[in-house]
């Protein structure tokens, strides 16, 4: 079979990608909120929790535009106004890859026995904070290795965040978010919407 590769158009992926950094602006924007949020609480008690509070971020990105030089004749300003090409740099990560939650859950996508269980279930607590300080509009998913990620958000018909967000999944929350040990430490003071089961001896055996 044959295959041919192509590539938008300057025109075209120039919104493409710089929704795509737009993305990320804002999620950065929103997980740094929930440390603010998780540092304030923890600060205001005697003892501290009883969990690890993991420390994440995600990568350092942004466009990266590559303009022609001047020719003779051609006006500069408007020369500058035309890309030839752009670039979406991200920090290269190297350690190895996890999907810690999909772009269509707010759980962990890791069974309590695996490696990295415990980084995707406070994930998911920080959408249960993001959810829940937005006044029900808006939570970051997809968190993958921490590097690509999409925003939810109650937008009225406005795009936003581009193709990944799904804002059926901000209206169902409250019933598909299962809480686990994080959302239910009363030092968060977060409403528990559904309590996360634990896995029995023969569900992590299997």
């Amino acid at each position: 079979m044959n295959f041919t590769i192509g590539c938008y158009t300057i025109s075209d992926e120039l919104p493409k990608l710089f929704r795509e950094a737009n993305i990320l602006y804002w999620a950065r924007a929103l997980l740094t909120f929930s440390y603010e949020y998780i540092n304030h609480c923890v600060s205001n008690l005697s003892e501290p929790p009883p969990f690890h509070i993991p420390r994440l971020r995600f990568v350092e990105a942004g466009l990266a535009l590559s303009h022609d030089h001047t020719q003779p004749g051609q006006h500069k300003s408007k020369l500058l106004t035309m890309p030839r090409a752009v670039y979406l740099v991200e920090e290269l990560i190297t350690n190895e890859f996890l999907k810690y939650i999909h772009n269509m859950d707010c759980n962990p996508m890791l069974d309590p026995y695996e490696a990295g269980y415990e980084i995707a279930a406070f994930l998911a607590c920080t959408q249960h904070i993001q959810y829940t300080k937005t006044g029900s509009l808006a939570f970051i998913s997809d968190y993958q290795g921490m590097c690509g990620c999409e925003v939810f958000s109650v937008n009225d018909g406005k795009d936003m965040f581009g193709d990944g967000n799904i804002e059926r999944a901000v209206s169902t929350f409250e019933k598909a978010h299962h809480c686990n040990d994080y959302c239910k430490w009363s030092g968060f003071k977060l409403e528990c919407y559904n309590i996360a089961e634990p896995e029995t001896e023969t569900q992590m055996d299997s």
